[in-house]
């Protein structure tokens, strides 16, 4: 088998006037070795090489694919503190009216709509993936998570794969190791990789600088005035010169091996990309009603449902059992984004009655309709209850419907986990803003934009390429 390989570039620096040459050697040195690199530029450096007269500078970049990294990158607020004071819907709102220019901009510049989008340092929330996807800019390339190693996968309509490794690392190897070591190191990681994705990233101006340029001027959340930002400390000339030998060298060993084959983000979308309407028959629906006791995404065919997906499948099916009295043919496959707040847990063990549940169903599948989200909670007669002790009765009610061709006279209600399995594991679990990032101030923790990131563990699956997946791709069998 082999590796795809990504060269993903953090193109940032807006303060520095020197960080212009490494990124323009940057680029030319990709050409040069004939590898298509993935720029994600922030829209600040975009508008200031332009006002520095730096066209040379764009010109080279645009050769490369384009890709997004925030309009003002570290400049406090950032991302991830703005997110902290926002609900689903307005943190949306709010990472749409704040983002839109920057994309214009880079767009307008380099000539491309950008292929994906990267967080600045450790600063992002659920809503900018919904955002970026809502923009079709639909790949998060520096994701903080994964389900398996090299591959990407779904969360919040974003299509996640982690960076892997970065020229970065070498800088403070002594110059007659480096570039064996960089060599010897990749080879490891295309083995531990194989059949997956590589992605090798670095921040161009750290070529030249000493020390990052946000660092100088933004840490601690310190909020300066323009006239008093600094650049960044520079190398000595004949350590940047010793760097550009071993990395150019090192692009021209990796362009060799047989086990690599060289991508982009672009690519990457095209392969993975699922189309905008999917169905699935009733028969398929019935067989999951049998798995979803355990709160996690489903194995369909040769694709995969999250659990807000398989939530949208089960309350359409019963919606339509409903008012027909028999199952439609096929059911569409929404892509949903998880509730807009968290669930309630605590609800008493009981039975519906057939009436209030179906009045809870038809509220429910509105709900998914208008808004593109699992409901936080179904009011139920004089109760209600979240979304996956719903699902499960739908579940069960579709398993009842199955076996005496009849709907019950009362539905069991239950209480159950209202988070998915994986929000469990230890990397959703233990993942954190504070101490994370020297631009934070120290006491920010993040605590409603890490809930809304849980909360979208609902929209998590594994990413199946297009033609291995056998969904019905047309809408007239459920109508």
């Amino acid at each position: 088998m082999a590796v795809r390989l990504i060269f993903s570039f953090d193109s940032e620096d807006y303060i520095t006037p020197a960080a212009a040459e490494a990124e323009k050697w940057w680029a030319e040195t990709m050409t040069k070795h004939g590898i298509t690199a993935c720029i994600a530029i922030v829209g600040e450096l975009v508008r200031t090489l332009q006002k520095r007269g730096r066209k040379d500078v764009l010109s080279a970049m645009s050769v490369h694919e384009i890709a997004y990294h925030s309009d003002f990158h570290s400049l406090p607020p950032t991302w991830a503190e703005v997110l902290d004071e926002c609900g689903w819907q307005d943190g949306i709102e709010r990472i749409l009216l704040t983002e839109l220019k920057g994309i214009n901009d880079v767009r307008e510049a380099l000539g491309q709509h950008p292929s994906a989008w990267c967080k600045p340092g450790n600063s992002w929330g659920a809503q900018v993936a919904a955002a970026m996807s809502l923009l079709d800019i639909p790949v998060f390339c520096d994701s903080p998570f994964a389900i398996q190693r090299g591959q990407p996968f779904w969360f919040a309509n974003s299509l996640m794969l982690q960076y892997h490794t970065s020229f970065e690392h070498y800088f403070d190897v002594p110059a007659s190791e480096r570039l064996r070591r960089m060599q010897d190191d990749f080879l490891k990681l295309c083995d531990a990789h194989d059949g997956g994705y590589i992605i090798m990233f670095t921040h161009p101006a750290r070529l030249v600088t000493a020390d990052f340029w946000d660092a100088v001027n933004f840490r601690n959340g310190r909020k300066l005035p323009r006239e008093q930002w600094k650049p960044a400390p520079l190398r000595p000339t004949k350590e940047v010169a010793e760097l550009k030998q071993d990395f150019d060298s090192f692009l021209e060993w990796v362009v060799k091996q047989p086990q690599v084959e060289l991508t982009t983000y672009r690519k990457l979308s095209a392969e993975y990309r699922q189309p905008r309407m999917r169905w699935i028959s009733s028969e398929a629906v019935l067989q999951l009603s049998e798995k979803v006791t355990e709160l996690t995404y489903q194995q369909v065919e040769d694709d995969f449902l999250s659990p807000a997906e398989l939530f949208g499948v089960f309350v359409h099916t019963v919606a339509f059992l409903a008012t027909e009295r028999k199952l439609p043919e096929a059911v569409p496959v929404r892509s949903l984004f998880g509730p807009p707040q968290m669930p309630p847990t605590q609800i008493p063990k009981g039975n519906a009655a057939l009436s209030d549940f179906l009045s809870a169903v038809a509220f429910a599948d509105e709900f998914c309709t208008h808004t593109k989200c699992v409901p936080d909670r179904i009011p139920i007669g004089q109760n209600s209850i979240g979304p996956n002790a719903f699902m499960q009765a739908a579940a069960w009610l579709l398993r009842e419907w199955r076996t005496s061709g009849t709907l019950p006279a009362s539905i069991p209600l239950n209480p159950v986990p209202e988070l998915p399995k994986i929000a469990d594991e230890p990397q959703f679990r233990n993942y954190r803003f504070k101490g994370t990032w020297v631009i934070f101030p120290p006491e920010f923790e993040g605590v409603r934009t890490l809930e809304h990131i849980r909360l979208q563990t609902w929209t998590v699956k594994p990413a199946v390429p297009v033609c291995r997946a056998k969904f019905r791709n047309n809408g007239a069998a459920g109508r």
